[in-house]
């Protein structure tokens, strides 16, 4: 069973690398070499590049030859016919073309490739291309044409990077050896083939439907697909590698047929197929350290309770796909996952069906809906009031948290006004007059010099590094360059350390107080369609998430609200494994989606949280729950 997963390892290296491995484990247990084998099995994507593409019917494409050559990929086909002593290419006879002929359409290009790359095929001295050539019908004649043809090659059949396979009409295996060595010959791998046969044999071929009624959508049935696993142990077996013609052509389909070690997708969608491909680094993700959760106690969950505090989290970008992404990354554990409140908040902002960050907190923070890029403003740039400014009167102090930068649009939402969530400088003056007391994030442009002399002149203490600042004393801006680096270039545990600072001057104001943390760059993730950057992003904010949980059920009058401002990446989820924490996804955008956010809540007044709602239904929840009405 686990043999076949190890397609390109020679058997002897194989069997003696089993050996020492048993040796070395011994000591430890078997189930450290069956986590290996989990490790190869998890990795097994990640092989996958468009040298594993095979372009299908090549010769139906817009471009033939030029656009699966210009994708990078590793097999092209053509069907041919004998016609006066040319090979002409064709799907029937009815479609074929008197000036569509092998030569014109394939030998000349790749000839012309060879000589501009000096010897290769390809600029890369090691990338490869198999030429199928399919015998529609008398093969002894379009054998005698072809290698005709390919003597006025010698660039060609001399190329190392070059393997031309005859699939279709073929002679049989002991025929092989009466043509020249150059031409290679489709196998079957149910055939048995002598030492100096298989030698011959470019790759094993075979019609799919002969082994399976599966139509690509799900997976296979477990008989099914213990044939196509044979299928392809018994090719691998014999150092060979296999492709299935006749197989369904989509998304849902190349991953199985990956997750079966198949070595060539067959594909008539050559840009679908190349992005797929190529997008598999940035959709792929495998957790190396998973980290255990907190248990909630429940105890004041859900009471109907006035509460002192609230501690609003903002995961950017994210919605469900994101939180299970991250789930399944962290085997299966998630704090958030832990809260029974659960809900959906609708995105749109006043002028577009897909909000941005800007409008999607300030429904948050004010509770009005205003135009994206707007930040803190109604729809006609009128100054709204926050949270932070609201509860201030009632005596409750204020954090903010990001590992943003500091005038990014969502904590400035909580604290600025402003048209254009891109004019920092004036952002970044607002803090001046906002009642909030304490803002962390990252530098930011607005922070210039003129700004930073009459924040302090406002009495605004400014610090450029967390760790410089033990506690809290008044008004207190930090603007710290460690907090917009990504957790995969360092940060750390800046956001739990922040986190507690935050907290702990907070949790002083025997009225109580708001807390909101963004966690920026789960956004990023999205944008950047790279699954490593938002699952280590959420599952980052996930643990301080269990930060909040954990001082919730100390307090009990504590509210704790998860929610999202959009969703961005349009994320779908192609495969996982709960057990062994790995993750394979695909994106459909850079740029936000309409999906509604996904709400969590925990503590009292939980419930309330719950269905369906709009974002700024947030607001209006957090001031009934401090039983603040407005």
């Amino acid at each position: 069973m686990l043999f076949y997963f190890c397609t390109f390892y020679d058997k002897i290296y194989f069997f003696n690398t089993m050996v020492h491995m048993i040796k070395q484990f011994k000591k430890v247990g078997i189930f450290l070499l069956l986590a290996f084998f989990f490790q190869i099995k998890a990795q097994n994507y990640l092989r996958y590049t468009v040298n594993n593409a095979h372009s299908h019917n090549d010769y139906l494409q817009g471009i033939p030859f030029w656009e699966a050559y210009n994708a990078g990929f590793g097999s092209v086909e053509a069907d041919v016919f004998p016609v006066k002593g040319k090979l002409l290419v064709g799907h029937t006879e009815k479609e074929l073309i008197q000036d569509r002929t092998l030569e014109s359409m394939y030998l000349n290009p790749v000839s012309k490739q060879i000589k501009l790359n000096k010897g290769n095929i390809y600029p890369e001295a090691d990338k490869k291309l198999h030429l199928l050539i399919d015998i529609k019908n008398d093969y002894k004649t379009t054998l005698k044409i072809l290698t005709a043809s390919l003597k006025k090659y010698p660039e060609i059949t001399g190329c190392p990077g070059i393997k031309i396979v005859i699939t279709g009409g073929r002679p049989q295996p002991e025929d092989f050896k009466n043509y020249p060595d150059y031409l290679y010959f489709d196998g079957d791998p149910d055939k048995h083939y002598t030492a100096d046969q298989l030698k011959r044999v470019g790759i094993f071929s075979v019609d799919l439907k002969d082994l399976i009624q599966w139509n690509g959508k799900g997976i296979p049935r477990d008989e099914e697909t213990e044939r196509v696993k044979n299928a392809v142990r018994k090719a691998h077996d014999q150092q060979k590698q296999i492709r299935f013609y006749g197989a369904p052509d989509f998304t849902n389909a190349w991953v199985n047929l990956m997750n079966l070690d198949v070595d060539f997708i067959n594909t008539d969608h050559i840009p679908d197929l190349k992005k797929f491909l190529n997008a598999i680094p940035k959709n792929f993700y495998k957790n190396t350290k998973d980290y255990p959760v907190y248990t909630p106690s429940y105890q004041s969950d859900g009471i109907s309770k006035k509460v002192k505090n609230v501690i609003l989290l903002i995961p950017d970008g994210t919605s469900l796909p994101q939180y299970y992404a991250a789930f399944t990354a962290n085997k299966g554990k998630m704090n958030v996952f832990n809260m029974k409140a659960t809900g959906l908040s609708k995105t749109n902002s006043y002028n577009a069906y897909i909000t941005d960050s800007a409008p999607g907190s300030t429904a948050f923070a004010t509770g009005v809906k205003t135009k994206n890029t707007f930040v803190g403003v109604d729809a006609v740039g009128k100054a709204l009031a926050p949270i932070p400014d609201i509860i201030s009167e009632k005596g409750l102090a204020s954090g903010l948290i990001s590992t943003g930068d500091v005038t990014d649009a969502t904590p400035a939402d909580f604290y600025a006004h402003s048209d254009n969530r891109n004019s920092s400088e004036s952002i970044m003056k607002d803090f001046i007059y906002s009642k909030t007391k304490i803002l962390v994030g990252g530098p930011s442009s607005g922070l210039s010099q003129e700004n930073r002399q009459k924040l302090k002149e406002s009495a605004v203490e400014i610090y450029d590094d967390l760790k410089a600042v033990s506690t809290i004393k008044g008004r207190t801006l930090i603007a710290d360059p460690l907090a917009s680096k990504r957790i995969t270039e360092g940060r750390g545990n800046w956001l739990a350390n922040a986190f507690d600072l935050v907290l702990n001057d907070l949790k002083r104001n025997k009225k109580g107080f708001f807390m909101m943390v963004e966690a920026s760059q789960t956004d990023g993730g999205g944008h950047s369609n790279n699954l490593e950057q938002l699952a280590t992003e959420l599952l980052d904010f996930d643990q301080m998430v269990g930060k909040a949980m954990k001082f919730a059920d100390e307090n009990k009058e504590t509210l704790v609200i998860v929610v999202g401002d959009h969703e961005t990446g349009g994320l779908t989820l192609l495969d996982g494994n709960l057990q062994e924490g790995w993750v394979f996804g695909n994106f459909s955008t850079n740029d936000h989606t309409a999906i509604p956010s996904s709400v969590f809540a925990y503590g009292p007044n939980s419930k309330e949280f719950t269905g369906m709602f709009e974002n700024t239904e947030i607001f209006s929840k957090i001031l009934e729950a401090y039983g603040i009405r407005k």
